[in-house]
């Protein structure tokens, strides 16, 4: 969804520059502005893997946990 936004951005500045004529000055701020949308997004999408990855850890200790202290049923002998 973010790579969606930045090229939404992009195409309108894109149309604004064209439609102006200031498209050749400005497309090396334009090209900095994609560039740096693009690393930021990468950052996100990286961060939040790695929150997603604490956790799922965090669930599965507590899981671990919870079948831990759960009482286990005797075993009973069979009456033949």
């Amino acid at each position: 969804m973010g790579h969606v936004m930045i090229f939404m951005l992009g195409m309108g500045a894109t149309v604004a520059l064209k439609v102006t004529g200031a498209g050749a000055l400005l497309r090396p701020v334009l090209k900095t502005v994609v560039k740096s949308g693009i690393v930021l997004g990468r950052q996100v999408q990286q961060y939040a893997s790695e929150v997603s990855e604490d956790l799922q850890d965090v669930a599965a200790e507590a899981n671990a946990e919870i079948d831990k202290a759960r009482p286990r049923p005797k075993a009973t002998k069979s009456k033949a």
